[in-house]
């Protein structure tokens, strides 16, 4: 288990929080909390073998939809 910073290109703190809660209903994971300036959040999983794999992943599956939905 461990803490991964996730950096976010999302700008909109509805789809940044869309985001967050997206992760924490993810089984093993889950959003600690949002840097003040909004551009990383901090994930914790219970399974983290490469943490540059776990933020490609989030990003691909999770944060790319949101961007393409909000249009940011």
């Amino acid at each position: 288990p461990g803490f991964v910073e996730l950096p976010l290109e999302l700008e909109d703190d509805f789809a940044i929080a869309l985001l967050a809660s997206t992760v924490s209903l993810t089984p093993g994971t889950v959003s600690a909390d949002v840097s003040p300036d909004r551009k990383a959040l901090l994930v914790h999983a219970l399974d983290v073998d490469d943490a540059a794999a776990l933020v490609a992943e989030i990003k691909q599956r999770y944060e790319r939809p949101l961007k393409e939905i909000f249009e940011c």
